[in-house]
């Protein structure tokens, strides 16, 4: 299993709120209308923050969400990427809500549970 970090910053003129709406109710959804989506992705998870106003927000830290995308395999992860659907829908629609220069992309390909069950 392969699993992807992605880190957020909205685009330039949006609001948080804004950022965050167009991220569930557009973009997730058009992820999730790919044909065969289950086949490429186990799970696709979004984490919305907010910064806590009464706590200082540590420098390199000030994203607006991050995401998790579950991939069976490296093969899957590279065939959803490469879905002609994901390159004309997919790419083009992140650029209405990410600064893109701002998005940061980890992959990790193993955990290490310390507390709690794994499916």
């Amino acid at each position: 299993m392969i699993i992807n970090l992605g880190y957020y910053k909205r685009k330039p003129g949006l609001t948080h709120a804004q950022f965050s709406t167009y991220w569930r109710d557009v973009h997730g959804p058009l992820i999730a209308s790919i044909p065969n989506i289950d086949r490429y992705l186990l799970r696709y998870v979004q984490h919305h923050l907010e910064p806590d106003p009464s706590q200082p927000v540590p420098p390199g830290v000030d994203y607006d969400g991050f995401s998790e995308v579950w991939y069976p395999s490296l093969e899957a992860r590279d065939a959803l990427l490469a879905l002609p659907f994901f390159q004309a829908e997919v790419i083009p629609d992140e650029h209405c809500f990410l600064d893109m220069d701002a998005t940061r992309w980890y992959a990790v390909d193993h955990q290490t549970t310390i507390i709690g069950k794994t499916d």
